[in-house]
Protein backbone atom coordinates (compact mmCIF):
# COMPACT_ATOMS: atom_id res chain seq x y z
CA UNK A 1 0.00 0.00 0.00
CA UNK A 2 2.47 2.35 0.53
CA UNK A 3 4.72 1.67 -2.67
CA UNK A 4 1.49 2.32 -4.75
CA UNK A 5 1.14 5.73 -2.47
CA UNK A 6 4.62 6.62 -3.28
CA UNK A 7 4.56 5.45 -6.94
CA UNK A 8 1.55 7.84 -7.38
CA UNK A 9 2.80 10.57 -5.39
CA UNK A 10 6.20 10.14 -8.03
CA UNK A 11 3.73 9.97 -11.15
CA UNK A 12 1.96 13.24 -9.72
CA UNK A 13 4.63 15.27 -9.47
CA UNK A 14 5.65 13.86 -12.60
CA UNK A 15 3.07 15.24 -14.75
CA UNK A 16 2.12 18.65 -12.77
CA UNK A 17 5.89 19.67 -13.60
CA UNK A 18 5.10 18.99 -17.19
CA UNK A 19 1.62 21.53 -16.95
CA UNK A 20 3.96 24.41 -14.75
CA UNK A 21 6.92 26.40 -15.20
CA UNK A 22 9.56 27.53 -13.37
CA UNK A 23 10.41 30.97 -12.30
CA UNK A 24 13.52 32.19 -10.52
CA UNK A 25 14.71 36.30 -9.83
CA UNK A 26 17.47 37.15 -7.96
CA UNK A 27 19.54 40.38 -7.44
CA UNK A 28 23.00 41.16 -7.98
CA UNK A 29 25.53 44.11 -6.74
CA UNK A 30 28.82 44.71 -7.55
CA UNK A 31 30.65 45.46 -5.54
CA UNK A 32 29.47 45.21 -1.68
CA UNK A 33 31.91 47.07 -0.58
CA UNK A 34 31.95 50.47 -1.26
CA UNK A 35 32.78 53.96 -0.03
CA UNK A 36 30.20 57.47 -0.12
CA UNK A 37 29.15 58.26 -3.29
CA UNK A 38 30.90 55.39 -4.96
CA UNK A 39 28.78 53.60 -7.54
CA UNK A 40 27.09 50.13 -7.15
CA UNK A 41 25.86 47.92 -10.00
CA UNK A 42 22.19 46.25 -9.46
CA UNK A 43 21.16 44.19 -11.51
CA UNK A 44 17.55 41.99 -11.16
CA UNK A 45 17.37 39.06 -13.13
CA UNK A 46 13.72 37.61 -13.56
CA UNK A 47 13.41 33.85 -15.55
CA UNK A 48 11.06 31.94 -16.65
CA UNK A 49 11.08 28.01 -18.04
CA UNK A 50 8.66 29.27 -20.70
CA UNK A 51 8.50 32.92 -21.62
CA UNK A 52 6.64 36.27 -20.53
CA UNK A 53 3.48 37.17 -21.98
CA UNK A 54 4.18 40.80 -20.66
CA UNK A 55 6.06 43.27 -20.37
CA UNK A 56 7.85 43.53 -16.64
CA UNK A 57 8.32 46.94 -15.35
CA UNK A 58 10.16 46.91 -11.58
CA UNK A 59 10.07 51.27 -11.70
CA UNK A 60 13.00 52.91 -10.21
CA UNK A 61 13.78 50.85 -6.35
CA UNK A 62 13.68 52.60 -3.32
CA UNK A 63 16.88 51.62 -1.45
CA UNK A 64 17.08 53.48 2.18
CA UNK A 65 20.53 55.47 2.20
CA UNK A 66 21.36 55.15 -1.36
CA UNK A 67 19.83 57.06 -4.66
CA UNK A 68 19.17 54.95 -7.77
CA UNK A 69 18.93 55.49 -10.96
CA UNK A 70 17.58 52.86 -13.56
CA UNK A 71 19.34 52.59 -16.83
CA UNK A 72 17.69 49.93 -18.89
CA UNK A 73 16.60 46.36 -19.13
CA UNK A 74 18.19 43.34 -21.83
CA UNK A 75 16.52 40.55 -23.09
CA UNK A 76 18.76 37.05 -22.37
CA UNK A 77 18.65 33.73 -21.55
CA UNK A 78 20.07 31.32 -19.59
CA UNK A 79 20.83 27.65 -18.31
CA UNK A 80 19.63 26.30 -14.61
CA UNK A 81 20.31 23.16 -13.84
CA UNK A 82 20.85 22.00 -17.53
CA UNK A 83 17.07 23.75 -18.41
CA UNK A 84 17.49 26.73 -20.64
CA UNK A 85 14.88 29.61 -19.55
CA UNK A 86 14.10 33.17 -21.24
CA UNK A 87 14.76 35.96 -18.61
CA UNK A 88 15.10 40.20 -18.57
CA UNK A 89 17.89 41.97 -16.70
CA UNK A 90 17.23 45.07 -15.46
CA UNK A 91 20.29 47.45 -14.74
CA UNK A 92 20.36 50.03 -12.08
CA UNK A 93 22.94 52.14 -10.53
CA UNK A 94 23.06 52.87 -6.49
CA UNK A 95 24.48 55.57 -4.75
CA UNK A 96 24.96 55.57 -1.08
CA UNK A 97 24.59 58.18 0.63
CA UNK A 98 26.10 57.12 4.47
CA UNK A 99 27.84 54.88 5.88
CA UNK A 100 27.56 51.55 7.49
CA UNK A 101 25.23 48.52 5.99
CA UNK A 102 22.49 49.62 3.47
CA UNK A 103 19.96 46.87 2.30
CA UNK A 104 18.60 46.49 -0.82
CA UNK A 105 15.03 45.15 0.12
CA UNK A 106 13.28 42.41 -1.25
CA UNK A 107 11.38 43.32 -4.86
CA UNK A 108 7.74 41.86 -5.60
CA UNK A 109 7.88 41.62 -9.17
CA UNK A 110 4.59 40.36 -11.13
CA UNK A 111 4.76 39.39 -14.17
CA UNK A 112 2.73 37.23 -16.63
CA UNK A 113 3.93 34.01 -18.36
CA UNK A 114 2.12 30.62 -19.68
CA UNK A 115 2.47 27.23 -18.25
CA UNK A 116 4.59 24.73 -20.15
CA UNK A 117 2.89 23.18 -23.13
CA UNK A 118 0.39 26.28 -23.05
CA UNK A 119 0.30 29.91 -24.76
CA UNK A 120 -2.10 31.91 -22.41
CA UNK A 121 -0.02 34.14 -19.95
CA UNK A 122 -0.81 33.27 -16.20
CA UNK A 123 -0.35 36.12 -13.50
CA UNK A 124 2.07 35.03 -11.43
CA UNK A 125 3.95 37.00 -8.12
CA UNK A 126 7.49 36.65 -6.96
CA UNK A 127 9.80 38.19 -4.57
CA UNK A 128 13.71 38.89 -4.81
CA UNK A 129 16.08 38.21 -1.74
CA UNK A 130 17.50 41.30 0.30
CA UNK A 131 21.35 42.20 -0.53
CA UNK A 132 23.13 44.45 1.91
CA UNK A 133 25.94 46.65 0.86
CA UNK A 134 28.74 48.15 3.13
CA UNK A 135 29.59 51.54 3.03
CA UNK A 136 32.86 53.21 4.51
CA UNK A 137 32.79 56.72 5.52
CA UNK A 138 35.30 59.08 3.65
CA UNK A 139 38.62 58.19 4.71
CA UNK A 140 40.86 59.23 6.54
CA UNK A 141 43.07 62.10 6.16
CA UNK A 142 40.59 63.83 3.61
CA UNK A 143 38.00 66.42 4.02
CA UNK A 144 34.05 65.41 3.84
CA UNK A 145 33.04 68.56 2.61
CA UNK A 146 35.62 68.00 -0.85
CA UNK A 147 34.95 64.58 -1.03
CA UNK A 148 33.59 62.89 -4.43
CA UNK A 149 33.83 59.40 -6.32
CA UNK A 150 34.27 60.01 -9.51
CA UNK A 151 35.63 58.29 -13.05
CA UNK A 152 36.69 62.20 -14.44
CA UNK A 153 36.61 65.96 -13.24
CA UNK A 154 36.51 68.53 -15.79
CA UNK A 155 37.09 72.12 -13.87
CA UNK A 156 36.78 75.47 -15.97
CA UNK A 157 36.97 78.81 -14.54
CA UNK A 158 35.18 82.30 -16.13
CA UNK A 159 35.90 85.95 -14.62
CA UNK A 160 32.24 87.32 -15.77
CA UNK A 161 33.73 90.74 -15.40
CA UNK A 162 37.15 91.94 -15.77
CA UNK A 163 39.47 91.61 -12.92
CA UNK A 164 42.15 94.63 -14.07
CA UNK A 165 42.04 97.68 -12.79
CA UNK A 166 40.11 96.81 -9.83
CA UNK A 167 39.41 99.86 -7.31
CA UNK A 168 37.98 100.11 -4.09
CA UNK A 169 33.65 99.61 -4.31
CA UNK A 170 34.59 97.54 -7.43
CA UNK A 171 32.39 94.11 -7.95
CA UNK A 172 33.78 91.57 -10.29
CA UNK A 173 31.78 87.57 -10.79
CA UNK A 174 33.80 84.84 -11.31
CA UNK A 175 32.18 81.23 -11.94
CA UNK A 176 34.07 77.91 -11.73
CA UNK A 177 32.10 75.06 -13.47
CA UNK A 178 32.92 71.02 -12.81
CA UNK A 179 31.63 68.43 -14.70
CA UNK A 180 31.91 64.53 -13.19
CA UNK A 181 31.29 61.44 -14.66
CA UNK A 182 30.12 58.64 -12.82
CA UNK A 183 28.42 60.61 -10.46
CA UNK A 184 25.25 62.66 -9.46
CA UNK A 185 25.08 66.31 -9.03
CA UNK A 186 24.03 65.72 -5.56
CA UNK A 187 27.66 64.44 -4.76
CA UNK A 188 29.05 67.36 -6.19
CA UNK A 189 30.57 69.40 -3.15
CA UNK A 190 30.15 72.68 -2.70
CA UNK A 191 33.39 75.05 -3.61
CA UNK A 192 34.73 76.33 -0.53
CA UNK A 193 35.03 80.19 -0.56
CA UNK A 194 38.57 81.01 1.54
CA UNK A 195 37.59 84.30 3.58
CA UNK A 196 40.13 87.23 1.77
CA UNK A 197 41.16 90.04 4.04
CA UNK A 198 39.73 93.48 2.85
CA UNK A 199 37.29 91.15 0.07
CA UNK A 200 33.67 90.23 1.08
CA UNK A 201 32.40 87.19 -0.81
CA UNK A 202 28.74 86.73 -1.57
CA UNK A 203 28.08 83.41 -3.26
CA UNK A 204 25.11 82.60 -5.93
CA UNK A 205 22.75 79.63 -5.93
CA UNK A 206 24.78 76.46 -8.22
CA UNK A 207 23.51 75.27 -11.07
CA UNK A 208 23.38 71.75 -11.15
CA UNK A 209 22.66 69.02 -13.59
CA UNK A 210 22.66 65.48 -13.95
CA UNK A 211 22.49 63.63 -17.19
CA UNK A 212 21.44 60.38 -17.85
CA UNK A 213 22.42 57.44 -20.99
CA UNK A 214 21.69 54.10 -21.35
CA UNK A 215 24.93 53.12 -19.36
CA UNK A 216 26.14 55.92 -17.44
CA UNK A 217 25.31 59.34 -15.38
CA UNK A 218 27.40 62.36 -15.79
CA UNK A 219 26.94 65.46 -14.17
CA UNK A 220 27.78 69.11 -13.56
CA UNK A 221 27.88 71.94 -10.91
CA UNK A 222 28.45 75.99 -11.27
CA UNK A 223 29.39 78.43 -9.15
CA UNK A 224 29.36 82.05 -9.13
CA UNK A 225 30.89 84.56 -6.62
CA UNK A 226 30.61 88.21 -6.18
CA UNK A 227 33.43 89.91 -4.78
CA UNK A 228 33.20 93.27 -3.27
CA UNK A 229 36.80 94.79 -2.41
CA UNK A 230 36.49 96.77 0.36
CA UNK A 231 40.02 97.99 0.54
CA UNK A 232 42.95 99.23 -1.60
CA UNK A 233 46.49 97.45 -2.24
CA UNK A 234 47.93 93.99 -3.19
CA UNK A 235 44.90 91.40 -2.70
CA UNK A 236 45.28 87.49 -3.68
CA UNK A 237 42.35 85.63 -3.91
CA UNK A 238 43.82 81.72 -2.88
CA UNK A 239 43.91 78.49 -4.93
CA UNK A 240 41.10 76.19 -4.87
CA UNK A 241 41.79 72.28 -4.82
CA UNK A 242 39.24 70.02 -6.09
CA UNK A 243 39.88 66.31 -4.91
CA UNK A 244 38.17 63.17 -6.29
CA UNK A 245 38.66 59.32 -6.08
CA UNK A 246 38.27 57.30 -9.19
CA UNK A 247 36.81 53.99 -8.13
CA UNK A 248 37.76 52.25 -11.12
CA UNK A 249 41.63 51.99 -10.84
CA UNK A 250 41.52 53.08 -6.89
CA UNK A 251 43.50 56.02 -7.19
CA UNK A 252 43.60 59.95 -6.04
CA UNK A 253 42.96 62.87 -8.01
CA UNK A 254 43.67 66.86 -7.91
CA UNK A 255 42.23 69.21 -9.79
CA UNK A 256 43.49 73.02 -8.65
CA UNK A 257 42.34 76.02 -9.23
CA UNK A 258 45.60 78.58 -9.47
CA UNK A 259 45.69 81.44 -6.81
CA UNK A 260 45.65 85.00 -8.53
CA UNK A 261 47.09 88.33 -6.76
CA UNK A 262 44.90 91.45 -7.59
CA UNK A 263 46.25 95.25 -6.90
CA UNK A 264 43.53 97.54 -5.77
CA UNK A 265 43.59 101.11 -6.33
CA UNK A 266 41.52 103.50 -4.13
CA UNK A 267 38.50 105.74 -5.05
CA UNK A 268 37.48 108.87 -4.06
CA UNK A 269 34.27 108.29 -4.51
CA UNK A 270 32.91 105.43 -2.12
CA UNK A 271 29.58 106.49 -1.37
CA UNK A 272 27.86 103.61 -3.07
CA UNK A 273 29.78 101.26 -0.67
CA UNK A 274 27.17 100.46 1.87
CA UNK A 275 24.45 100.47 -1.05
CA UNK A 276 26.95 97.76 -3.12
CA UNK A 277 27.54 95.92 0.13
CA UNK A 278 23.74 95.78 1.11
CA UNK A 279 22.60 94.43 -1.93
CA UNK A 280 25.04 92.00 -2.15
CA UNK A 281 23.90 91.01 1.15
CA UNK A 282 20.76 90.20 0.54
CA UNK A 283 21.17 88.40 -2.34
CA UNK A 284 23.85 86.03 -0.93
CA UNK A 285 20.33 85.35 1.96
CA UNK A 286 18.63 84.62 -0.73
CA UNK A 287 20.64 82.18 -2.37
CA UNK A 288 21.70 80.68 0.96
CA UNK A 289 18.10 79.98 1.88
CA UNK A 290 17.16 78.61 -1.60
CA UNK A 291 20.04 75.86 -1.67
CA UNK A 292 18.85 75.27 2.46
CA UNK A 293 15.36 74.75 1.37
CA UNK A 294 16.24 73.23 -2.08
CA UNK A 295 14.14 70.15 -2.41
CA UNK A 296 15.49 66.94 -3.55
CA UNK A 297 15.95 67.18 -7.20
CA UNK A 298 15.60 64.19 -9.98
CA UNK A 299 17.22 64.50 -13.26
CA UNK A 300 16.48 68.96 -12.50
CA UNK A 301 12.81 68.10 -11.24
CA UNK A 302 11.73 67.96 -7.59
CA UNK A 303 10.53 64.90 -6.73
CA UNK A 304 7.02 66.19 -7.24
CA UNK A 305 7.20 67.31 -10.30
CA UNK A 306 9.30 64.05 -11.50
CA UNK A 307 6.17 62.21 -10.58
CA UNK A 308 3.71 63.91 -11.78
CA UNK A 309 5.88 63.72 -15.19
CA UNK A 310 5.80 60.36 -14.57
CA UNK A 311 2.35 60.03 -14.08
CA UNK A 312 1.56 62.24 -17.13
CA UNK A 313 3.82 59.88 -19.29
CA UNK A 314 2.20 56.88 -18.25
CA UNK A 315 -1.08 57.96 -19.10
CA UNK A 316 0.05 59.73 -22.35
CA UNK A 317 1.81 56.18 -22.95
CA UNK A 318 -1.99 54.39 -22.26
CA UNK A 319 -3.66 56.83 -24.41
CA UNK A 320 -1.44 56.72 -27.19
CA UNK A 321 -1.39 52.82 -27.20
CA UNK A 322 -5.27 52.49 -26.87
CA UNK A 323 -5.63 55.71 -29.26
CA UNK A 324 -3.23 53.43 -31.56
CA UNK A 325 -5.14 50.14 -31.11
CA UNK A 326 -8.07 51.61 -31.95
CA UNK A 327 -7.16 53.50 -34.69
CA UNK A 328 -5.54 50.43 -36.21
CA UNK A 329 -8.32 48.29 -35.77
CA UNK A 330 -10.74 51.17 -37.69
CA UNK A 331 -8.13 50.95 -40.55
CA UNK A 332 -8.70 47.81 -40.67
CA UNK A 333 -12.35 47.55 -40.67
CA UNK A 334 -12.03 50.16 -43.05
CA UNK A 335 -10.02 48.75 -45.39
CA UNK A 336 -12.11 45.53 -45.06
CA UNK A 337 -15.42 47.09 -46.18
CA UNK A 338 -13.80 49.76 -48.82
CA UNK A 339 -12.39 46.70 -50.61
CA UNK A 340 -15.48 44.96 -50.49
CA UNK A 341 -17.65 48.00 -51.54
CA UNK A 342 -19.33 48.58 -54.59
CA UNK A 343 -17.74 51.99 -55.04
CA UNK A 344 -14.38 50.33 -54.86
CA UNK A 345 -15.40 47.39 -57.57
CA UNK A 346 -16.66 50.04 -59.72
CA UNK A 347 -12.88 52.44 -59.08
CA UNK A 348 -11.70 49.30 -60.25
CA UNK A 349 -13.80 48.91 -63.40
CA UNK A 350 -12.92 52.71 -64.02
CA UNK A 351 -9.09 51.77 -63.75
CA UNK A 352 -9.44 49.42 -66.35
CA UNK A 353 -11.40 51.50 -68.85
CA UNK A 354 -8.46 54.38 -67.54
CA UNK A 355 -5.83 51.78 -68.87
CA UNK A 356 -7.63 51.12 -71.76
CA UNK A 357 -7.33 47.47 -71.11
CA UNK A 358 -10.69 46.04 -72.82
CA UNK A 359 -10.83 42.27 -71.38
CA UNK A 360 -9.56 43.42 -67.94
CA UNK A 361 -12.93 45.89 -68.05
CA UNK A 362 -15.18 42.98 -68.89
CA UNK A 363 -13.74 41.33 -66.05
CA UNK A 364 -13.82 43.77 -63.50
CA UNK A 365 -17.32 44.93 -64.77
CA UNK A 366 -18.75 41.43 -63.91
CA UNK A 367 -17.71 41.59 -60.52
CA UNK A 368 -18.83 44.98 -60.17
CA UNK A 369 -22.47 43.91 -61.23
CA UNK A 370 -22.32 40.46 -58.58
CA UNK A 371 -21.37 43.47 -56.42
CA UNK A 372 -24.69 45.55 -56.99
CA UNK A 373 -26.62 42.30 -56.94
CA UNK A 374 -27.75 43.10 -60.41
CA UNK A 375 -29.96 39.64 -60.65
CA UNK A 376 -28.81 39.18 -64.37
CA UNK A 377 -25.38 39.77 -63.98
CA UNK A 378 -24.86 40.26 -67.59
CA UNK A 379 -23.55 43.21 -69.02
CA UNK A 380 -25.62 43.27 -72.08
CA UNK A 381 -28.43 43.09 -70.01
CA UNK A 382 -27.71 45.79 -68.14
CA UNK A 383 -26.53 48.12 -70.71
CA UNK A 384 -30.13 46.97 -72.76
CA UNK A 385 -31.76 48.02 -69.28
CA UNK A 386 -30.44 51.12 -68.26
CA UNK A 387 -27.99 52.05 -70.23
CA UNK A 388 -28.39 54.84 -73.05
CA UNK A 389 -28.06 54.52 -76.69
CA UNK A 390 -24.60 56.22 -77.11
CA UNK A 391 -23.51 53.06 -74.64
CA UNK A 392 -24.73 50.07 -76.16
CA UNK A 393 -23.20 51.97 -79.37
CA UNK A 394 -19.54 52.76 -77.83
CA UNK A 395 -19.86 48.40 -76.74
CA UNK A 396 -20.99 46.85 -79.39
CA UNK A 397 -18.14 49.04 -81.75
CA UNK A 398 -15.72 48.23 -79.13
CA UNK A 399 -16.67 44.33 -79.21
CA UNK A 400 -16.23 43.86 -82.59
CA UNK A 401 -13.15 45.49 -82.56
CA UNK A 402 -10.78 43.51 -80.27
CA UNK A 403 -13.30 39.77 -80.77
CA UNK A 404 -14.11 40.54 -84.27
CA UNK A 405 -11.65 42.44 -86.70
CA UNK A 406 -8.39 41.90 -84.05
CA UNK A 407 -7.50 45.67 -83.86
CA UNK A 408 -7.04 48.12 -81.31
CA UNK A 409 -9.54 50.30 -80.17
CA UNK A 410 -9.74 53.83 -80.60
CA UNK A 411 -8.88 56.23 -77.78
CA UNK A 412 -11.87 58.20 -78.43
CA UNK A 413 -14.07 54.97 -77.29
CA UNK A 414 -12.91 54.37 -73.60
CA UNK A 415 -13.78 58.03 -73.22
CA UNK A 416 -17.02 57.30 -74.48
CA UNK A 417 -17.40 53.83 -72.87
CA UNK A 418 -16.54 56.00 -69.41
CA UNK A 419 -19.39 58.62 -69.46
CA UNK A 420 -22.04 56.43 -70.49
CA UNK A 421 -21.30 53.89 -68.38
CA UNK A 422 -20.85 56.02 -65.49
CA UNK A 423 -24.43 57.73 -66.20
CA UNK A 424 -26.07 54.20 -66.26
CA UNK A 425 -24.49 53.43 -62.72
CA UNK A 426 -26.15 56.41 -61.74
CA UNK A 427 -29.63 55.27 -62.94
CA UNK A 428 -29.86 51.93 -62.12
CA UNK A 429 -28.69 53.39 -58.53
CA UNK A 430 -31.38 55.70 -58.51
CA UNK A 431 -34.04 52.97 -59.30
CA UNK A 432 -32.61 51.30 -56.80
CA UNK A 433 -33.36 53.95 -53.97
CA UNK A 434 -36.81 54.37 -55.31
CA UNK A 435 -37.55 50.45 -54.79
CA UNK A 436 -35.77 50.67 -51.32
CA UNK A 437 -37.39 53.80 -50.17
CA UNK A 438 -33.86 55.61 -49.96
CA UNK A 439 -32.05 52.82 -48.23
CA UNK A 440 -29.43 50.69 -49.98
CA UNK A 441 -30.16 46.63 -50.56
CA UNK A 442 -29.50 44.28 -47.69
CA UNK A 443 -26.90 42.89 -49.50
CA UNK A 444 -24.93 45.45 -49.89
CA UNK A 445 -22.19 45.59 -47.26
CA UNK A 446 -21.95 49.36 -47.53
CA UNK A 447 -23.80 51.94 -49.09
CA UNK A 448 -23.81 53.17 -52.93
CA UNK A 449 -21.90 56.03 -53.60
CA UNK A 450 -22.80 57.77 -56.88
CA UNK A 451 -19.23 60.14 -56.46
Amino acid sequence: MVNKLFIGIVIWGISFSGFSQSLISYIKVNPNNVYIGQPVQLKVSVYSSTWFTKGIDLGNIQVDGALTVYFRSVSNSRSFNGKKYAGVDFYYNLFPTKDGTITVPAIDINLESPKEGGYKGIKHSIKTKPESIEVKGVPLGYDPNNWLVATSLNVTEKWLTSHQNVKVGDVIQRSISRAAGGTLSEFIPKTVWDSIVGVSIYPKRPSINTNKSKTGVSSSRSETVSYLFEKEGVITIPAIEYLYWNSGNKKFYRKQIDSISLTVKPNADLAMLATIKKSLQKEKEIATIEETEAPFLIFGMTAKEFAKNVIFLIIGSFLFITLFKISRRKYKNYKIKRLQSESYTFRNVIRAIEKKDFLTFLNVVNTWLRKVNYKKESLNEFVSEYGSEELKTVLSTMNDSYFNQQKSIHTNSFKVLMKSLKNARKSFITQQAKINKGKTTKNWLNPLSID
